[in-house]
């Protein structure tokens, strides 16, 4: 069948339509297909800054529960609770008050009647008991001194039979000891320690005097001091640890540091101090230090002891924090209860020696639990990044018998001057600041190495 000719036209006509579609159609689906490649790209860096965006909100989310807590408290947790009401009440009879080794004095009360029917007392006998008391109210002494003063005409200098103060009435030792104690172990104000004195002694002292008294005592007790900083730094280990000082009229810093021994209590002090690196060496460099992950003590010793408690006590609060997802939250505790059961292991440990084969295997599950994994949350991948850096520091203890596994000494004596920090707000100048170092250290390291008799060494201290 052949076409005419307008057939052939109205077909060339079409053929020509269709070629100038397929033009547009290819020149739209290039078009298209480049749109859907950039889109499909936008897209992938939308996803990654969401996924971004949800690990830093999810990370500062945690960050914001942990302030949240410190300020206001944190709940108390359901088996804790349980716990408390568990304890059985205590009574009168379950206390019994050591035997004084002392006796100041004894009272004989004899009964010769019965006290019912005043009838005749038969096979007697004597029960002892003793009755613990401290005179009240404390009353002050007042000592009159008559110094006899004389003038040599050979060397023409006057002589006297006791030094004579600049003041007409001055302060005894035992009241400026006294004043210490009050300030450091009682943890007490100025302004209490004053209304101590007036009420207890009817002793009258300005906020002033006892700010003198406390600055002469640390000026007198330096060399004890200096003694304490060479006694921690030689011990086989040293622990570290710093925490707020405010100090008023700020110098060199707002932050008080903390070194003790581990073969005694023996503490040093540094209050009113940056928190710089250079506060180590102030306060003495030891051979082994034991500290947490603070930037600040690495490198600062010749081998370095890491805290487990202090991640422990981070997977501990991720494990109990509601800010993240239930998948993470799965795989933090998964985290929390391997690294849980491992620093238990070493712990019981510790005192039995470690052979060969468990040093493998506690390397190996450390190994294990600080693996990265997909489902770790931004902190606990930022723990885990730490925990594999510092995996030899964790592990200096198995070089070192004797060395314990974390830094619970060093947050134990910083716990005191926190509590001190709360009532007194720290220190108004540096010298002040100073000054609490000294005597902190000093009347603390007493305290700790002699709990009961620690008074009476600190009253037998001569300036």
């Amino acid at each position: 069948m052949r076409l005419t000719e307008s057939e052939i036209r109205a077909r060339l006509l079409r053929l020509r339509n269709l070629e100038g579609l397929h033009a547009q159609a290819r020149n739209r689906i290039v078009f298209l297909e480049k749109e859907n490649k950039e889109l499909r790209q936008r897209v992938m860096e939308l996803e990654e800054s969401d996924r971004d965006k949800d690990q830093k909100i999810e990370a500062l989310s945690f960050q914001f529960e942990q302030i949240k807590n410190k300020l206001f408290g944190k709940k108390p947790m359901a088996h804790s609770i349980l716990k408390r009401k568990e304890r059985t009440p205590r009574d009168i009879f379950s206390y019994q008050r050591p035997i004084p080794e002392k006796v100041t004095g004894t009272e004989f009360h004899p009964v010769s009647t019965c006290v019912h029917c005043h009838g005749v007392l038969q096979r007697k006998s004597v029960t002892v008991f003793f009755e613990e008391d401290i005179p009240l109210p404390v009353q002050k002494t007042v000592t009159k001194h008559e110094v006899e003063i004389g003038y040599c005409t050979a060397c023409r200098r006057q002589s006297s039979g006791y030094h004579v103060p600049s003041k007409k009435v001055v302060l005894g030792g035992n009241v400026q000891k006294y004043v210490c104690m009050l300030s450091i172990a009682n943890r007490l104000s100025h302004a209490q320690i004053q209304g101590h004195l007036k009420a207890v002694c009817n002793l009258h002292i300005s906020i002033g005097e006892i700010g003198n008294i406390l600055e002469e005592e640390a000026n007198h007790l330096r060399p004890p001091y200096q003694a304490l900083k060479e006694s921690v730094t030689t011990q086989t280990g040293t622990h570290y640890g710093e925490t707020g000082w405010k100090v008023e009229k700020e110098e060199q810093g707002k932050y008080a540091w903390v070194a003790t021994g581990t073969e005694n209590n023996d503490t040093v002090f540094s209050l009113g101090r940056s928190r710089g690196k250079g506060n180590i060496a102030d306060i003495g460099i030891a051979k082994l230090g034991i500290t947490d992950d603070y930037a600040a003590y690495k490198n600062a010793f010749e081998e370095h002891q890491l805290c487990w408690a202090h991640p422990h006590r981070k997977l501990r609060d991720m494990a109990e924090s509601e800010e993240f997802k239930e998948e993470k939250k799965k795989q933090i505790n998964t985290v929390y209860g391997q690294f849980s059961a491992l620093y238990q292991r070493i712990q019981k440990s510790l005192c039995a020696g470690f052979s060969p084969a468990l040093n493998r295997k506690l390397q190996r599950t450390f190994d294990r639990l600080s693996e990265s994994h997909t489902l770790d949350p931004t902190p606990l991948s930022k723990l885990k990044d730490a925990l594999r850096r510092n995996k030899e520091a964790y592990f200096t203890f198995l070089r070192h018998p004797g060395i314990p596994i974390d830094n619970n000494k060093a947050e134990r004596a910083l716990r005191h001057l926190v509590i001190k920090r709360r009532i007194s707000f720290g220190s108004k100048t540096q010298r002040g600041a100073e000054t609490t170092s000294i005597l902190a250290s000093v009347i603390l390291s007493l305290k700790w190495n002699h709990p009961d008799t620690w008074f009476q060494k600190y009253l037998a201290l001569k300036p």
